[in-house]
């Protein structure tokens, strides 16, 4: 039974963050309450902040990031999520040596999708405000894609 969705990318402030808070709101839309989703990140930090350009974009969204503080990926965070999606293939096996065993509950979230090649999602960080746009729509893709399943597995 899937409860906790951990989202990991590298420094918590941009490809988490997006993937956390659009599958928070595609669950609120849809009145579900039982899943708790978070982010962490393998590289992150209390002093990373969310860029203005992606702010922008989340705002856009009307998603309210404000309360979001970049969080390390950690063995305990990792070993209380059910199911852990990360952006790139490195994130999975920097986890895996965090939490050796990490790795049976971790997915590169293309290939939880259904995607079949080209797992990794590219880090927007530093780029123009249209590049963060972009990679929110690209992800926001795979999340719908992958959300009936998740509401198939939280009840199995």
């Amino acid at each position: 039974m899937v409860k906790k969705i951990l989202f990991i990318c590298t420094g918590n402030t941009c490809r988490s963050v997006m993937a956390e808070f659009i599958l928070k709101k595609m669950l609120k839309e849809r009145n579900i309450s039982d899943i708790e989703v978070s982010s962490a990140g393998i590289a992150a930090s209390p002093a990373y902040m969310i860029s203005g350009d992606l702010k922008n974009v989340l705002d856009e969204e009307k998603m309210d990031v404000s309360s979001h503080v970049s969080t390390q990926a950690t063995p305990g965070i990792i070993n209380d999520a059910d199911l852990i999606l990360v952006m790139e293939q490195r994130h999975r096996d920097v986890l895996e040596r965090i939490l050796p065993g990490a790795g049976k509950k971790t997915r590169l979230l293309k290939e939880y999708a259904g995607e079949d090649d080209d797992f990794d999602i590219a880090d927007p960080i530093g780029q123009p405000e249209r590049v963060y746009r972009a990679t929110m729509n690209e992800i926001r893709g795979y999340i719908t894609k992958l959300l009936p399943g998740l509401m198939k597995k939280r009840s199995e």
